[in-house]
């Protein structure tokens, strides 16, 4: 190896590095909101189900079972806010809504877009979960 080129490997080691761990750091970003996606897609699915089974006068009151649905099956999760729409009657055929959304923060990405002058703003995820009434 020539005497000027001591040291090139560590110098292009130490420029690849921080683009190399905002890429990593991305791709866990994005994986979280995904996963963060798919609970809410299931809960919302579990919730429509559940407003499409449980009859109109029962007790517990719809939207609290609905909820109580929704929250079992987003364990571990407590700021998620549930939207149900029920079945007007037994026969209809309209469909149950169920729209569940909760508050997502960017943990790598936000701040590091910050930093370099751009903008990733925190934001709000959301699913809906909609099923057949009366079938």
């Amino acid at each position: 190896m020539a005497r000027t080129e001591r040291g090139a490997s560590a110098v292009e080691f130490a420029i690849v590095l921080p683009v190399l761990f905002l890429v990593l750091a991305g791709i866990v970003d994005f994986g979280r909101a995904y996963f963060a996606q798919i609970e809410l897609s299931n809960a919302a699915r579990e919730g429509a189900r559940a407003a499409v089974v449980l009859p109109l006068g029962s007790t517990p009151a719809p939207t609290t079972e609905v909820a109580a649905r929704v929250a079992a099956a987003l364990p571990g999760i407590s700021d998620a806010t549930v939207t149900p729409v029920y079945c007007p009657s037994a026969n209809s055929t309209l469909r149950a809504t169920v729209t569940v959304s909760r508050p997502f923060q960017w943990i790598v990405l936000g701040p590091a877009m910050r930093i370099i002058g751009g903008s990733l703003a925190d934001g709000t995820i959301r699913a809906t979960g909609v099923m057949q009434c009366g079938g």
